[in-house]
């Protein structure tokens, strides 16, 4: 398998975002501190991944890349190179490059609130995949004045449609209260860090200073998720990613994820991503002789 590589993208102080028509898909597995939105523009007949996700690229797939989250695409098919049939069309921004001051003012919370959402990516799926394409296809021969203000219409467009579903896991909490935040943030990096280990309700309860029935009860209202619920998924999502990194067997990966059994592993697997890790595994269009290839400038 394949360690992604880091790509730099020129936007920072200087450039709001960038925006491209690319005539070829590109397949290195990488990852950029920027959002991608991404528009194939014909039909692959391959995958795209983001995260631990997989999904199918064919014409009209819209998705939304989150900020640091692993990714490539892939086409079932020979490489064009014809600029009359481009591949895919490209925006890549950040929050940072769109201005944190100007994502503040009241006029552009939809948009604040929906890149906050969009941290684990997103695809879009019937009329919203349609109006979309469409809006961003209007990008190419407008001005760089233009392109700023029609991405911010693409933006609220997508904070708007309830077609989209989110790609990778796990679990994002949209509905935290404001004196949880903290709280639970530092409850979520502990997770993190020992989500291999053998956690007990009580040990967790304990990095919240809780008793163990009210941090049941605080977890789930702020996260929709049971603790259990929410370690399985950080587990997996952990797999997931040593099975796209790593080519060691699958049972090394169940236990170095902490699971004790690997019948439990791939009951849990099957339960979160609908499918076995094997066949996770073999799903992934990942070569790693395209890691060799040198990232665009």
């Amino acid at each position: 398998m394949a360690r992604p590589q880091l790509e730099f993208i020129p936007t920072g102080d200087s450039k709001a975002l960038i925006f491209k028509i690319d005539r070829d898909v590109w397949p290195v597995y990488h990852y950029h501190p920027e959002f991608d939105i991404l528009l194939s523009l014909k039909d692959h007949a391959g995958e795209f991944i983001s995260g631990d996700h997989v999904g199918s690229l064919k014409k009209g797939t819209l998705f939304m890349n989150g900020p640091n989250i692993p990714h490539a695409v892939h086409s079932g098919k020979a490489d064009e190179r014809d600029w009359a049939s481009p591949s895919l069309a490209v925006i890549q921004f950040s929050r940072k490059s769109l201005g944190e001051e100007l994502l503040s003012k009241n006029e552009l919370q939809p948009i604040r609130e929906f890149l906050d959402e969009a941290k684990f990516g997103f695809e879009f799926s019937g009329e919203a995949a349609i109006t979309g394409a469409e809006l961003i296809l209007e990008m190419e021969h407008q001005s760089p004045l233009e392109r700023l203000m029609q991405l911010l219409k693409v933006l609220q467009f997508f904070a708007e449609t309830g077609e989209k579903h989110s790609l990778a896991s796990p679990a994002y909490s949209p509905s935290l209260r404001e004196e949880n935040i903290s709280r639970l943030d530092e409850v979520l990096t502990y997770l993190q860090q020992h989500k291999t280990e053998t956690l007990t309700l009580e040990r967790v309860a304990a990095v919240a200073k809780m008793s163990p029935k009210s941090f049941c009860r605080f977890f789930k209202s702020n996260t929709g998720k049971t603790l259990i619920e929410y370690l399985h998924e950080l587990k997996i999502g952990e797999a997931c990613r040593l099975l796209l990194e790593d080519d060691r067997p699958i049972s090394d990966v169940a236990f170095d994820c902490g699971f004790q059994n690997l019948s439990n592993f791939n009951r849990r697997f099957r339960q979160i991503k609908n499918t076995t890790p094997r066949e996770f595994r073999r799903s992934i269009p990942i070569d790693p002789r395209e890691q060799s290839m040198p990232l665009p400038k």
